[in-house]
């Protein structure tokens, strides 16, 4: 295994030097598993500047600024796009300066953001206070606060939190990744419920400061707390223990780093954009559906409570999956866990286009429960394993601004579904071709290491 380098500090007396406030090697347990916590609470952070955070506030942030829905999608294109271009930056940041700094920082900006957001119509008024309306004001304003939640919410906040159990585990990374997606389900099933009653208790303004003052206050400090970049900077080694010695020869290939990929490197592999282009045909679909949930509700002649009931049941095979997935990640190819996910997601696609029937309602629920217990433990496995740590956070820059773009376009696809068609469903059978596709395409995207394995036997 190659050593990784430890991250760089502006002082040894810090207070974002590892041993500050505590030592990580005097906890009572490996400390990998506490950062899994808190890796996960990270990424459940970032709730509201997902999809599912922002579907809930999109009608009355519509209404409130005089927008139409096809302003929202376009300004959230914008804004999503001009985010998601600055992710590798950030990435290669993180590797820099690590995930202690990055989370604290960047919680404390999303704060901020959040704050924008809820004062996004007042702002508008204050600059127009009278008059004919300037919709091109409000969409200007609309798309700065998309920009601000997406590039820092769905894309700082959770790269940071994210490649933190690539960093800590190897052998274990999966059933850590598992274990993690297991609990994220959960915050992101119960998330549109749970903003629809702060919405109604606090109004839509109201429920988005109390998100802001919950980063501003609590995740900034738990971030600052708790997170620490590797094991290796706290005087651990991955998985808590060094693995035993293996006999010349008998080494896994597919868990052992062989070569540390830089960011350059990494893209112009195949199993690179094999692996991040279905994760961003889980972006597509799963934004495009929560974005425009109240819509699709109504073309399958649902109410949205009917329709958001569906997705306590998709949780529910969701968990299960993810902790079946995370073990399968030390037992299989990844490629393999991959064509799973890219079948389910094509299933799951079908599905959302006949929802009025029972068999539309299974396939959505069966297919997405699997599809997204494979995204998140694929996501924290592949990169690292595939293309080691040294790079990862610029790896995973790459990989979310892919990510982040595609779930820009997304509303647009669907809302010219809608204007051309008349209905969402073409777009959700395109889902299902570009699935096939990938489903395909997966049976070739092995790991790297294993070729560099093979070529140091030689």
């Amino acid at each position: 295994m190659i050593p990784i380098q430890t991250t760089v500090y502006m002082a040894r007396s810090h207070i974002f030097h590892p041993d500050f406030p505590f030592a990580p090697r005097k906890a009572p347990i490996f400390y990998g598993w506490i950062i899994l916590g808190a890796s996960t609470l990270g990424v459940a952070s970032s709730i509201p500047g997902q999809t599912v955070g922002v579907g809930p506030f999109k009608e009355p942030l519509q209404m409130a600024l005089g927008l139409t829905s096809m302003h929202m999608s376009v300004a959230y294109l914008i804004g999503t796009t001009g985010g998601g271009l600055l992710l590798p930056k950030i990435g290669g940041i993180f590797d820099r300066f690590g995930a202690r700094p990055m989370g604290f920082y960047s919680q404390i900006a999303f704060a901020l953001a959040l704050f924008f957001m809820a004062g996004c119509d007042h702002i508008y008024h204050y600059l127009h206070p009278e008059g004919t309306p300037w919709p091109w004001l409000a969409f200007a304003l609309v798309s700065l606060g998309f920009f601000l939640i997406r590039f820092i919410g769905q894309g700082v906040v959770t790269l940071t939190a994210r490649a933190l159990i690539g960093k800590w585990f190897n052998v274990y990374r999966g059933m850590a990744s598992a274990i993690g997606g297991s609990f994220t389900a959960i915050f992101f099933g119960s998330a549109p419920a749970i903003l629809y009653g702060l919405k109604e208790l606090a109004g839509w303004r109201g429920a988005w400061v109390v998100c802001g003052l919950f980063m501003l206050v609590v995740m900034s400090l738990l971030s600052w707390l708790l997170f620490r970049d590797n094991p290796e900077e706290c005087g651990l080694v991955m998985d808590g223990k060094a693995p035993p010695p293996e006999p010349a020869g008998k080494t896994d290939p597919e868990l052992t780093v062989h070569r540390e990929f830089t960011a350059e490197e990494a893209i112009r592999t195949y199993p690179f954009w094999v692996f991040t282009a279905a994760f961003c045909l889980n972006g597509i679909y799963a934004t495009a559906f929560n974005f425009h949930a109240s819509d699709i509700a109504r073309e399958n002649s649902m109410t949205e409570g009917a329709f958001f009931g569906l997705f306590p049941y998709m949780m529910m095979i969701n968990i299960p999956i993810g902790f079946l997935i995370g073990w399968l990640t030390s037992k299989v190819r990844l490629r393999y866990c991959l064509a799973i996910m890219a079948a389910s997601m094509g299933i799951s696609a079908a599905g959302i286009t006949a929802l009025a029937s029972f068999p539309g309602k299974a396939a959505f629920v069966i297919g997405g429960g699997i599809a997204w217990g494979c995204f998140g433990t694929l996501m924290s496995v592949m990169y690292p394993r595939f293309f080691g740590r040294r790079h990862l956070g610029k790896i995973s820059g790459w990989s979310m601004l892919a990510l982040v773009l595609a779930s820009a376009v997304a509303p647009l696809l669907y809302s010219l579904s809608l204007e051309f068609t008349g209905k969402y469903a073409p777009a959700s059978w395109g889902v299902v071709a570009a699935a096939v596709v990938i489903f395909i395409a997966s049976f070739r995207a092995d790991n790297p290491q294993r070729k560099l394995a093979k070529e140091e036997t030689l």
